[in-house]
């Protein structure tokens, strides 16, 4: 604490400077600002936040859209898309419309158990390559698109993003929900998931609840048939089974149809292409390598390793 000397008398008295009262004045008007400051900082604090609607993030409302990526510039919407009825158009594009797009075929996801075998260990992506390899779609700048849009773009002209790729995952294994599923919705990738209907709700694949659960989180939902068998040795009564009868079990735990077929080991011939069509599917993937999509062979579409 400073202490302050009495006047002395004896002394004449000084004389007071001339800015004394300029400076009194500005440290008044310094108080009275820190003085406003503080009581704004008070009523700030007590006021209530303002939430944003549930669902929503920071900086967005729910249906809003999305800032863009900052790597690729997509924007996306915080709505899931609706189901989009589609049908083959009765004249198709001619000359026949050709686009690049990479199909990337994935099997299991995760760790294979302990006892796993070679063709097991060869049908898995582990966890962090599954990460790592949408990381670096991300990176690169791909764009995955949904079936309906390929349909739309084949068929109707509809553009495409640019470095278009499609993910699929055949068989509709248990661990694409558990472990697949939440990494693409990290990078907010839609991918198309083939579902053999006869084997959901067995040991190591997705319940019904799942798949709907899928369906209506924006996945695609396709069909790789009844029983996964091959389809270019059955009967005709049997090649009905495997294809109408997976679409329409589909199109019943759904409540919409389903246009996407997956062929069991990328086997098909003329007869199988004429009951695919006859089943209502639009698109279909084979395993024969390559990116080009035609709308002049919707259903034999091709496909690339994953």
């Amino acid at each position: 604490m400073k202490k302050y000397k009495g006047k002395r008398y004896g002394r004449p008295p000084k004389k007071r400077s001339r800015f004394l009262l300029p400076a009194i004045i500005l440290l008044v008007l310094a108080l009275m600002g820190i003085l406003a400051i503080s009581s704004r900082n008070s009523s700030e604090v007590d006021e209530p936040p303002v939430l944003a609607e549930a669902g929503a993030t920071d900086g967005e409302s729910a249906g809003q859209e999305r800032p863009a990526d900052p790597v690729t510039g997509a924007t996306t919407t915080s709505e899931k898309p609706k189901f989009e009825t589609l049908e083959m158009p009765t004249e198709t594009p001619s000359p026949a419309r050709v686009l690049r797009v990479p199909i990337l075929m994935f099997h299991h996801t995760g760790e294979p158990p302990a006892d796993a075998d070679e063709l097991r260990k060869g049908l898995t992506v582990s966890t962090t390559d599954l990460e790592s390899q949408l990381g670096y779609l991300r990176q690169a700048g791909y764009h995955p698109v949904t079936e309906a849009q390929l349909f739309n773009a084949l068929f109707n002209g509809a553009e495409l993003p640019p470095k278009p790729v499609m993910l699929t995952f055949d068989d509709g294994y248990i661990d694409n929900f558990q472990v697949a599923a939440p990494i693409l919705e990290k990078y907010n990738f839609p991918a198309t998931f083939y579902i053999i209907t006869d084997k959901v709700g067995t040991p190591e694949f997705m319940t019904w609840d799942q798949i709907s659960d899928l369906d209506r989180r924006g996945m695609d939902i396709g069909s790789h048939t009844a029983t996964h068998q091959d389809l270019t040795v059955l009967s005709a009564a049997n090649l009905s089974t495997e294809l109408s009868g997976a679409a329409d079990t589909l199109k019943s735990k759904l409540g919409h149809p389903v246009y996407w077929l997956c062929y069991p080991a990328g086997k098909y011939d003329a007869d199988v292409l004429k009951y695919a069509s006859e089943a209502g599917y639009l698109l279909a993937t084979t395993t024969e390598p390559g990116e080009r999509q035609s709308s002049e062979a919707p259903l034999a579409g091709r496909k690339s390793g994953g």
